[in-house]
């Protein structure tokens, strides 16, 4: 090699040790923060498969100390195959408490789960419910692709929420993420590009009755389902519909991928960043593309006849798929980090752990890392924003005080800050204002029965508040 050619492969190098030092050094990037999480609040309630009413729960996530008033959202979507799982899935937790400690703001959803079964269930000799969720049988492939299709209504719906409560939560409403693991990828991806009504899976719309389920599979549906398939609606969903839209500035998708391609045909209103990561050794999802539990069906059930297989679920792309589709409608290059392990082995994985991150704390620092620059291009700084929210935990003497709490009816409210035009301001977990008052030495407020959040406000924006129960 000769000098010129090592001196220009140095500098090179130099230049993107450089540059990576930089990125690092983007806020909401280093751990350096304590968090705390408000569990279990309401977002919002529609009809799941079985034609029942459900109410959608997220946890929030929220750094401690940072005193940012514009801190990035990410709506985070567990996985389970669109049957199982919680916001309280084991990854979830530790992207959004790693997240957190970063200064961002973290929603971790619950949505709605639930599909049709067949009608044809054998329960093999050898196999178990650890080996195959007896559950896991749909009816056909259109049960996944609307599972998938309620879930993404449900992830915008948060999308939403959490823009509402902008305020409550000191966060910028012009810096939402979104990201997923397993089926809460394919949910995630899908609520981040499916943004025209023309993109809408015909099998979203309304389609004959669900069959009869198999007697052995009668556990896995409510009482009292129906197996109506009436059209979903709206692609946008129902709710926390009015003054914020659903669009996020970018998308993480952690061993999922993508049920509808026609998403990316009209991708133009979205030109955020997309994080992936995927291991060629998952048998659950193609990290390519191929039937979504087929390799797990083929390479692992058939050949010792262990379970029946998943025959009726749908193909898909897998995050190296996803990829390639991604730059064939001209996305790619920097917008795009996909992480792809290369460790493919037909019928020698089955006892890999290729469904799963091979590094959780990594690929969450690399997510964060690629979404910081969008953060930072988009022009949010840290310290940079007119109106603080300053909540429980987050200050060492409060604003004011609060008796009885929870209260009947009516509550006290007594301020401890004199500070001319100060307010006193309740909110409901929606953000909506519902009461602004004059601070003064003692307020009495009258509430219908409810959870709300108290804030007290001053010259400098929010600066403290506390949780009211009313019963």
């Amino acid at each position: 090699m000769n000098r010129n050619r090592m001196k220009k492969r140095l500098l090179f190098a130099c230049a993107l040790a450089i540059c990576a030092g930089i990125r690092a050094q983007l806020p909401y990037t280093q751990n350096q923060y304590a968090f705390r999480v408000e569990q279990n609040l309401v977002y919002g309630s529609a009809l799941n498969y079985a034609g029942q009413n459900e109410t959608l729960h997220m946890d929030i996530y929220k750094p401690v100390g940072d005193n940012n008033c514009r801190r990035p959202v990410l709506v985070l979507v567990h996985g389970g195959a669109w049957i199982a799982g919680s916001k309280q899935n084991s990854l979830i937790v530790n992207i959004a408490g790693e997240l957190a400690r970063k200064g961002w703001v973290v929603a971790a959803i619950n949505y709605r789960l639930g599909t049709h079964k067949t009608s044809s269930h054998v329960q093999y000799a050898l196999c178990t419910p650890q080996l195959a969720d007896p559950c896991g049988y749909v009816a056909d492939s259109a049960e996944v692709i609307r599972a998938n299709y309620r879930g993404q209504q449900d992830a915008k719906g948060a999308v939403r929420f959490m823009k509402n409560r902008a305020a409550l939560d000191s966060s910028d409403v012009n810096n939402v993420f979104i990201a997923g693991e397993s089926a809460g990828a394919f949910v995630a991806v899908e609520a981040a590009f499916l943004n025209d009504p023309s993109e809408k899976p015909a099998y979203c719309g309304a389609l004959a009755n669900a069959p009869q389920p198999a007697a052995s599979l009668q556990n896995c549906l409510p009482a009292g389902y129906s197996l109506a398939r009436p059209d979903l609606g709206s692609i946008d969903g129902s709710i926390s519909l009015g003054v914020y839209d659903a669009s996020v500035q970018g998308v993480g998708s952690f061993y999922g991928g993508l049920l509808n391609r026609p998403v990316l045909d009209n991708s133009s209103s979205f030109s955020g960043p997309v994080y992936l990561f995927h291991q060629g050794s998952d048998v659950v999802v193609n990290y390519a593309y191929g039937r979504l539990l087929g390799r797990l069906d083929w390479e692992c059930f058939a050949p010792l006849n262990l379970c029946q297989p998943y025959a009726r679920y749908p193909s898909a792309w897998g995050g190296k798929g996803l990829q390639q589709q991604l730059a064939a409608v001209g996305i790619s290059g920097a917008q795009v980090q996909a992480q792809i392990i290369e460790n493919y082995e037909y019928m020698n994985d089955c006892l890999d752990n290729g469904h799963a991150p091979d590094n959780w704390q990594n690929r969450t620092q690399q997510m964060a890392d690629l979404f910081a620059q969008r953060i930072a291009a988009n022009g949010n700084s840290p310290g940079t924003g007119s109106a603080c929210f300053f909540s429980l935990g987050d200050t060492e003497e409060p604003a004011f005080r609060m008796f009885p709490n929870p209260a009947r009816e009516a509550v006290s409210i007594q301020s401890s800050v004199a500070e001319p035009g100060a307010k006193i301001e309740v909110y409901a977990l929606t953000g909506v204002k519902i009461i602004t008052e004059d601070a003064s030495e003692q307020l009495t407020l009258k509430l219908p029965p409810g959870v709300y959040i108290v804030c007290h406000t001053g010259k400098k924006g929010y600066r403290y508040s506390q949780k009211l129960i009313v019963y």
